[in-house]
């Protein structure tokens, strides 16, 4: 359990800064630079850790995607406010680049941990060097994250119980 802490902080971290920004917007931008800091920057490290303390490929790729699942509902309330920026044209520029680095400090922590576990099945010989790199390319694009999250989680888990079945 004491392993999984930081990543309950990683799914529980975006719906404060949400909140934080309904609540009180000046203080919203405080907020996000510590928990980028203290959340969302350690956690892309842990990633990396967690295999080399016994995590397998299949708990990384069930973090990666419960945690691209449970950020649906933040980009969800994201969206429109790009579509308003679009719809104000002069404005719209510094609010997009905005809600992209927004976006995308949201998507890389639970990126690193569907990387940790692609890296991890691929030495283990579980998937190819195609499937590796496709799906590498697919972590990092919003919308084909969650079908590649989902996808490898899957067909992995699959994979793992058919092997046993087989011993």
């Amino acid at each position: 359990m004491k392993k999984s802490i930081p990543m309950i902080l990683l799914l529980i971290m975006p719906y404060v800064l949400i909140g934080s920004f309904i609540f009180q917007s000046s203080l919203f931008f405080n907020v996000w630079k510590l928990s980028y800091l203290f959340v969302f920057l350690p956690n892309m490290i842990y990633a990396f850790i967690l295999p080399r303390i016994g995590y397998t490929e299949n708990q990384l790729l069930f973090w990666n995607m419960l945690l691209k699942l449970c950020n649906i509902p933040i980009f969800c309330l994201i969206f429109p406010f790009g579509l308003a920026a679009m719809g104000v044209f002069f404005m719209a520029i510094p609010i997009l680049l905005f809600l992209v680095l927004f976006d995308y400090s949201l998507l890389l922590p639970s990126t690193m941990f569907g990387i940790s576990g692609l890296l991890k099945a691929y030495r283990a010989h579980k998937i190819s060097a195609a499937t590796l790199i496709i799906n590498i390319i697919m972590q990092f694009t919003f919308c084909l994250d969650v079908c590649s999250s989902v996808y490898l989680y899957i067909s992995l888990r699959k994979k793992n119980k058919s092997a046993v079945t087989l011993q």
